[in-house]
């Protein structure tokens, strides 16, 4: 076995009665190819294979389909790529679609490799065998090799190259026309602009009004393609009947796609098609279509869709609907409707707040602050959630006086709230208060919360209010790390001398919070408050979670103190390092080794 050469040891594992090392040698054919060098690839490894395509299993070819891709430099580079389609073109012929779909692409890959003249003396001659021929996964292939070969056909020529794709769209096999379809994008963004409006535009239409699902369910994700090469004018002309027409259409994916694209497709149809006129399609496709995940993708648009309209419009044409599907219904009928709606209010309630900026602040307080407490009491907890993290439009439109007064009495009740993720919504946002509200204003009424989050009984409270604490320093400026060691250090100091079952909880909440507080005070404090008070102490913890903590703590005050501080590092962050490097837990010994 040693003494095969590479060549040798792909022929060996590719005979052997194990799949793996079938599979194996299949996915080194790159490496082996470059081993055996250019005249030995071209004059036996590409031959061998072409032999041994209807010998292997799907899952061997398509390995060998992908690989066969990457063989243009093992082959000599693009001059002689073209030797690579005759065993790419057996592949393209498979019955098995993904190993047809692996060989198209590297077919696509290789012809860009290629020489123009190349192109045109093999690539193209392939691509119009497989074409014409007699059964359809020859076809399917053919229709995905068209972009690679239109550009270096010549004018005269490219007629008939339409002609031959187009008798791909109408193919009988509705998978032929699937695939034709599924390519059409492509085409289009080679063709010119004159043929793709009286050519591509209808064979569009057609396609997209298939009478087999399969086909016309890709219409979609093809205009939103598409359209990125046309004018306005050029879209409508292409796309509008199309996309009218979608209201009625049965499909729910394509319904799908239009929701959930919406936004990108009306904003490429306008001004010809003014987005204000598109908000009944939206309306319907959010409120009022029978498929839950339409509606769901309408609502991730909310923020994005009502972005592009006026205030005006939002008002008379979007909250209404807004309201009747925040405000729950009378009757069991439609409190079972409505409890079809639930990711549809959790949606809403995550881009209602985007609104805010746009409707100002009297109509944020007459129309979205009610909506907003009607998800902040619901009884659903990531309604709750979404509702709360995504308050910062509001707070920044209503300030600091409108805030305490109409919101921030929900937001402080729910800082207690029993669910636990709830807490953690609140404590996400609190930067944002520190933001809108000025530091006067955040002492009085939020800063409470951020303390007691660090003391909270889950970890990710706890790990999050630690985040916070650069956060609030850098909200407030050149005050921030005054603010921080006057009104937070002294209940970290507290924190660092917790005792008691769970007081170990505590203690290592003290060492993250001073580890991320050197980056926020003056070396100073780091030096005379920091380590001596909360990290030496504690780092002789009996506990050894809390002495692991302090290592980790150890280690970024290191790398935060410079210059002159360097002198305390080496004095005092050193040697605790070295004497916690013996400690007898082998987490707290590897972390202080590899920090030495």
């Amino acid at each position: 076995m040693a003494g095969l050469d590479p060549f040798g040891l792909l022929v060996e594992e590719l005979k052997s009665d194990e799949i793996q090392d079938q599979l194996a040698a299949a996915k080194r054919l790159n490496t082996i190819a470059l081993n055996m060098g250019p005249d030995r690839c071209r004059s036996q490894l590409l031959p061998f294979l072409r032999l041994g395509v209807d010998e292997y299993t799907d899952e061997i070819l398509m390995a060998i389909a992908e690989g066969a891709g990457n063989l243009v430099p093992a082959v000599g580079g693009g001059d002689y790529a073209h030797l690579l389609l005759p065993l790419l073109e057996a592949l393209a012929e498979k019955e098995e679609t993904l190993v047809r779909a692996k060989a198209v692409d590297s077919v696509v890959t290789v012809g860009k490799a290629m020489p123009p003249s190349t192109i045109q003396a093999e690539l193209a001659p392939l691509v119009k065998r497989l074409a014409g021929a007699e059964f359809f996964p020859s076809k399917i292939s053919a229709a995905g090799l068209f972009a690679s070969i239109y550009p270096t056909t010549s004018p005269a020529q490219r007629s008939a190259l339409r002609k031959l794709f187009d008798g791909l769209a109408k193919d009988e096999m509705p998978m032929v026309r699937s695939a034709a379809f599924a390519h059409m994008p492509a085409l289009a963004a080679v063709v010119e602009k004159d043929v793709l409006m009286t050519e591509i535009s209808p064979l569009f239409n057609e396609l997209a009004s298939d009478l087999q699902e399969s086909v016309r369910e890709m219409a979609l994700e093809n205009m939103v393609k598409m359209v990125k090469r046309l004018t306005p004018e050029e879209a409508v002309q292409i796309f509008g009947k199309f996309f009218d027409g979608l209201a009625a259409e049965r499909c729910s994916s394509m319904r799908v796609h239009k929701a959930t694209h919406f936004v990108e497709l009306v904003g490429a149809l306008h001004p010809v098609r003014n987005i204000r006129d598109q908000v009944p399609l939206y309306v319907a496709l959010l409120a009022n279509d029978g498929e839950t995940e339409v509606r769901n993708a309408a609502a991730k648009n909310l923020g994005t869709f009502c972005a592009k309209l006026d205030k005006a419009t939002i008002l008379s044409g979007i909250l209404p609907v807004l309201r009747e599907l925040t405000q729950p219904p009378a009757g069991q009928t439609a409190q079972a409707s409505f409890a079809q709606n639930q990711l549809v209010r959790e949606h809403i309630a995550e881009h209602l707040s985007s609104l805010a900026p746009i409707l100002e602040r009297d109509s944020t307080i007459k129309e979205i602050l009610p909506l907003i407490k009607v998800f902040l009491a619901d009884d659903l907890i990531e309604i709750k959630r979404k509702a709360l993290a995504s308050l910062g439009p509001v707070v920044e439109t209503l300030g600091p006086e409108q805030t305490e007064a109409l919101l921030l009495p929900d937001v402080i009740r729910m800082s207690e709230d029993p669910q636990w993720r709830v807490r953690l919504s609140v404590v996400e946002t609190l930067p944002v208060y520190a933001t809108h509200l000025g530091m006067d204003m955040f002492n009085n009424l939020m800063r409470e919360i951020q303390i007691r989050a660090l003391g909270d009984g889950v970890a990710h409270i706890r790990e999050r209010a630690v985040q916070n604490l650069e956060r609030l320093s850098a909200v407030f400026g050149a005050h921030g790390a005054q603010w921080t060691e006057e009104q937070l250090l002294p209940c970290i100091l507290d924190a660092a001398k917790n005792s008691g079952p769970s007081g170990y909880l505590g203690r290592i909440t003290a060492l993250q919070a001073a580890a991320r507080l050197a980056d926020v005070l003056p070396a100073r404090v780091t030096t005379e408050v920091l380590v001596p008070q909360v990290v030496v102490p504690l780092s002789q913890d009996p506990v050894a979670n809390v002495r692991i903590a302090a290592a980790q703590a150890l280690r970024r005050i290191s790398s935060c103190l410079s210059g002159e501080q360097r002198a305390f590092v080496n004095t005092t962050i050193r040697p605790m390092l070295q004497d916690l490097a013996k400690d007898s837990d082998p987490d707290v010994k590897y972390l202080c080794e590899s920090a030495n």
